[in-house]
């Protein structure tokens, strides 16, 4: 059997999540891992607000496209909404804790207790706009860069930095879960849709490769990731527009299953967010509906 190439960002984070990716794999196949170096482009720079779909993964494509790799490795939030032509999302590992967390430099403070005038640092739009909408009396500093450095700059005590908010999945998959002071309520700061997935893309004519990493599919994770994908490609969104949201799934005590979809836009500045939620049997059907109550609110005109 020839082995299996996969492909993923070279970055701490993304070799850490794709080690027990690899270690599953070994099992139907042998697994060569390729680090991709430019992926995503310096993550130091101010990529907030991001003009363009797909900046962290078009490397990692056109190496899957030519045949260079099998399997493209992605966090689901940062890969393009519309599928690339040729490339197909084959399957979605289990989904992690899809909750932002607080990290402060002092321990014993949480969000609520942080005093006024703390300093919290993110480059997010959609993290900056939750606070300055819940806790208009601190300040909001963009600091960019991999995880693990912005860890030692909050630890920095010349850094003026009083606190960060990064994602809990991101923490646990760093082996940091003990450095989390909360985890945010999804009805303070609501997650990226697509938050703490992680999706293996493959070429859409590779159906060897698709069956070797089948047995890593989630199918509840499937269906709730389908229907963020579906959100973002009706509102035109992208890994950093100022969109959010997520699907629920809750099994009926009768067999059934109901899907709620929760969709949210923001203006960057935090003062209006519209919040829809809609429910339904059908995980499409309710991502379908959520998007239009999100046009129908004028949704659009606060993203552009």
């Amino acid at each position: 059997m020839n082995p299996l190439l996969v492909g993923a960002r070279a970055s701490k984070m993304s070799l850490m999540q794709t080690a027990p990716v690899l270690a599953s794999l070994a099992s139907a196949a042998p697994t060569i891992l390729r680090p991709f170096t430019e992926a995503g482009g310096d993550r130091t720079k101010n990529r907030a607000p991001l003009e363009s779909d797909g900046v962290f993964s078009d490397e990692i494509e056109a190496a899957l496209l030519a045949g260079e790799i099998d399997v493209a490795v992605h966090c689901l939030k940062d890969a393009p909404t519309l599928d690339t032509p040729g490339l197909t999302m084959a399957a979605y590992l289990r989904r992690d804790d899809i909750r932002d967390c607080l990290v402060t430099r002092e321990p014993g403070l949480n969000l609520a207790t942080l005093p006024a005038g703390a300093t919290v640092a993110t480059a997010s739009v959609r993290r900056t706009a939750a606070l300055r909408n819940h806790r208009p009396d601190i300040t909001v500093r963009p600091l960019r860069g991999p995880v693990d450095t912005r860890l030692q700059t909050l630890d920095d005590p010349e850094s003026g930095i009083d606190a960060l908010i990064v994602a809990t999945c991101s923490m646990e998959r760093l082996g940091l879960a003990h450095r989390i002071a909360e985890r945010i309520s999804t009805e303070i700061l609501c997650p990226p849709l697509g938050a703490a997935i992680i999706a293996f893309q493959t070429r859409e004519d590779d159906a060897a490769t698709r069956a070797a990493i089948q047995p890593l599919h989630d199918p509840k994770t499937g269906i709730e990731a389908t229907a963020e994908r579906l959100v973002l490609l009706r509102m035109g969104g992208f890994c950093n527009a100022p969109l959010a949201g997520y699907c629920t799934t809750t099994p009926g005590t009768d067999g059934t299953t109901t899907y709620t979809v929760r969709a949210q836009s923001f203006t960057p500045d935090g003062t209006t967010i519209i919040d829809v939620r809609r429910s339904g049997s059908d995980a499409a059907e309710a991502a379908v509906a959520a998007s239009a109550e999100l046009t129908r609110l004028s949704a659009m005109d606060g993203m552009n």
